[in-house]
Parts: structure tokens; sequence; C-alpha cells
């Protein structure tokens, strides 16, 4: 998950809830670690509601690794980017990612054209929008959508991703 603030840090969360290693990657340690530190809270409150067990706290916060360096997303199937809502940031972080990886590269976005946002990709076949809705650990459905060059096997990846999430997936058509 690029971008450790409110959404990419509720995004890393539920991932780790579900069982899945995520690495949380920001411009700064710090800023990674303010995300990862999003769901030790959540995960704190579920503890002292007694939802949660410590044993199974530590578990789940074990899964997130807050970085700043785009290599460790090499090992990577997925990448879900959720930075500031601006194509130029967007983009910077889309070459970055996938100069360190050759996996999917997912955007959550609500409000940019996904088949835009692809022209920047070296992959625009393996570029898909996953929109989450806020806040992400509460909202169940999630936009899956599809940009003019998107393949069928990042529709299903990012299909796969969702339904390990425990939320409901609905596939949409790049268009407002």
């Amino acid at each position: 998950v690029i971008g450790a603030g409110m959404m990419g840090a509720g995004i890393a969360h539920v991932a780790a809830l579900a069982g899945i290693t995520v690495t949380l990657i920001d411009a700064t340690q710090e800023a990674a670690e303010r995300g990862r530190a999003q769901s030790e809270a959540l995960l704190d409150k579920a503890v002292s509601r007694r939802k949660m067990t410590p044993e199974k706290k530590a578990e789940t916060l074990s899964r997130i690794t807050p970085a700043t360096d785009y290599a460790a997303l090499a090992p990577c199937d997925l990448i879900v980017e959720a930075v500031f809502e601006d194509p130029a940031v967007k983009a910077d972080v889309t070459r970055r990612a996938e100069a360190a990886s050759g996996a999917i590269f997912a955007t959550n976005t609500s409000t940019l054209p996904i088949t835009a946002l692809a022209k920047v990709s070296v992959r625009p076949d393996r570029f898909i929008g996953i929109h989450f809705f806020s806040p992400v650990d509460k909202m169940v459905l999630v936009e899956i959508i599809r940009g003019k060059q998107t393949a069928p096997e990042a529709v299903a990846k990012a299909l796969d991703f969702v339904r390990q999430l425990r939320k409901t997936p609905i596939v949409v058509n790049d268009a407002r």
C-alpha cells in the first residue's frame, strides 16, 4: 500500500486483519509509522472491547511493515496506491512503483479517470482502480474500476483481493 494517510492506513489495516502481509510505504519513515499506528489504535480498541486477544493484535500488527523504499514492493503481486488526489502525484507514484515491481497496480480514487491515470503506466493492462469508501474498516462496498485497457487478469486479482478482505466488490466501467 502506497500512502499511509487515512485511506492507505485503513487499507493496510483491513488487509492485515485478513491475513495479508502488507508493506506500507510513505515519503518518510515517520509517516509510514503513523499509518501503522492507526491500525494499532483500532486493534487496541478491539482488545479493550474483548473482540480481539492481545496475541491476535500482535499477529495482525506484525503483518504491516512501514517503509519508504519502493524496492520493498518487489515481491508484491498487487500494489494499492492511496495518495493525494492529484494526477501528478499519482503519476510519480505509478512510475516509481512500476519500476520496482511487475505487480498489478491499483489506484484508490473516486474522482480521477482510471484510463487517464493509466497513460503514465508502462503496463496499462495491469492498471485498475480499487475505490475503498471511508472509513475503510467499516464500509463494506468497494468499487473495482476498469480502465479502457485493463485486462481481465487485473480485474480478477482485484476481485480476489477485495473478497479476501471480506468486502463486497462491484465492477464498474471508467465513467462518472
